[in-house]
């Protein structure tokens, strides 16, 4: 079974929850937040479906959809990136775990190219994350004399065998500089609409609170100034879609 999870799609070049974004640049950036195309000429005309793919252990590949909103041909370049995550930061690398195809493709106006993410393994136990970066390249008829040809970017989470990791394991913990989240799990967790408040219910800010993945056996951080001076906090959040409240531990005396 190949499960996809259809979310509207996107067809303009800023972050989209943080599993769509996009920007001007050729290199995968280490977060989501590296956003919008330098040039104002430069638009998104790229509408991508779904936004998450899943691929099961029983499913030998996916499908993405590319469509091209324009009324010009677009020139379409897709990748595949190994996705991890060290020191609370996403890290990427090139991968051939999974065949692209076409990597390269010529979208005419109003047509959509189906991409096609094929295994060359069999299944294994536990959950393999990628990115898919989808590349809108620069029309070069549209590329002003001195002016840099710009791509737009976009990309997509791909998980792999995720039905075979085991449930996701959340711990938060408080610390002087910053909230961490730990994920003892298998599975990644996704999270969305963290709020904090202190014991006496006054709102806490973050310095940084966007849609977050924390993988299975990883740690990820906000953060967060003079925590110890906070006291006791609580919190909420979406995780995977459920309202969770928490307390996190302390580290402070």
């Amino acid at each position: 079974m190949i499960r996809l999870s259809l979310l509207s799609r996107a067809s303009v070049a800023i972050a989209l929850g943080g599993s769509l974004f996009g920007f001007a640049t050729a290199a995968l950036p280490a977060t989501p937040e590296e956003a919008a195309p330098a040039s104002t000429d430069v638009a998104a005309s790229l509408s991508i479906a779904p936004l998450r793919v899943e691929v099961d252990s029983g499913a030998d590949g996916a499908t993405v959809y590319l469509t091209n909103a324009s009324a010009r041909e677009l020139p379409v370049q897709a990748r595949l990136f190994a996705w991890t995550q060290d020191g609370g930061n996403d890290v990427y690398a090139p991968s051939s775990e999974l065949t692209v195809s076409p990597s390269i493709s010529m979208i005419p106006p109003g047509e959509t190219q189906i991409v096609r993410l094929l295994r060359k393994v069999g299944a294994g136990k536990g959950e393999k994350r990628f990115r898919l970066a989808v590349d809108q390249l620069p029309d070069p008829s549209r590329v002003q004399a001195g002016q840099a040809a710009t791509r737009i970017r976009f990309t997509i989470p791909v998980f792999v065998d995720r039905d075979t990791a085991g449930d996701a394991a959340l711990a938060w913990r408080l610390t002087d500089d910053r909230l961490e989240l730990a994920n003892t799990g298998g599975a990644t967790a996704k999270i969305v609409g963290l709020a904090v408040k202190t014991g006496g219910g006054s709102d806490v800010q973050l310095e940084q609170n966007t849609l977050r993945y924390v993988h299975g056996n990883s740690t990820i951080a906000w953060p967060i100034g003079k925590g110890c001076s906070l006291g006791p906090v609580k919190i909420t959040a979406q995780v995977d879609g459920r309202t969770v409240d928490a307390q996190p531990s302390s580290t402070c005396g």
